[in-house]
């Protein structure tokens, strides 16, 4: 696997290609101290997955996400970010990113997110989904009642809700998560109960009004058909 890792923080930036060459074998870990350099470094490596940090020298690393699947639409962007706010999450899954974590994830949380990201696979850290949801819900009056949903969600559960949301079939996400289409199918029923949804287009609903999802995302699968 190659991953371009921007940061541009140099003791950060080398500390984390350090960890994750000591917990991913055979990783190839090209670095970048901006975005410009990132952008320069993904034409001539062509690498599994972009990490990046928000906060860049130059510009912002939602402008580079934004640049860089301009260019690759199908390039994976995951942001591995000091920044823990909830409208920064959302905008950047509404720029196409594979995920977002915060610095104070673990190695092995990381280490998934990457594997995740690399597979084309969603991954959300489910503390900052619980944030974001929270943060709108709170706007719709809800904020109580989503916040308790979502804290009891597995993180499972919530790749699939969110997959199923960006209109994934219930195959490819199986193909995705590496489980069966009856375990895919479970999750979705275990969903429904734990949220007090009876359809999948309810599922939907909720995605987008907790702000994991939004309709015309740059990079987003359509949204799913529902009956």
């Amino acid at each position: 696997m190659k991953v371009v890792l921007a940061d541009g923080q140099r003791l950060v930036r080398d500390a984390t290609a350090c960890l994750l060459r000591s917990t991913m074998p055979g990783i190839i870990v090209m670095t970048a101290d901006s975005g410009a350099q990132a952008v320069n470094e993904y034409a001539d490596h062509a690498p599994d997955v972009l990490i990046t940090e928000t906060l860049l020298p130059d510009y912002s690393g939602l402008e580079l996400c934004r640049r860089i699947r301009q260019r690759w639409r199908r390039a994976n962007v995951l942001f591995l970010s000091s920044m823990d706010d909830a409208g920064l999450v959302k905008q950047a899954l509404g720029l196409g990113a594979q995920g977002y974590i915060s610095k104070n994830c673990s190695s092995t949380e990381l280490t998934r997110a990457i594997e995740k990201a690399a597979g084309g696979e969603v991954y959300l850290e489910h503390d900052l989904a619980t944030q974001m949801a929270m943060v709108q819900s709170g706007r719709n009056c809800l904020k109580n009642t989503v916040g308790n949903r979502l804290t009891e969600m597995t993180q499972r559960e919530l790749e699939v809700l969110i997959l199923t949301a960006r209109g994934v079939p219930n195959k490819t996400i199986a193909e995705r998560l590496n489980i069966s289409v009856k375990t895919v199918a479970n999750h979705l029923s275990v969903l429904k109960n734990k949220l007090e949804i009876s359809s999948s287009l309810g599922l939907l609903h909720f995605a987008v009004d907790s702000g994991l999802v939004q309709f015309g995302a740059a990079g987003s699968e359509s949204p799913a058909c529902f009956n």
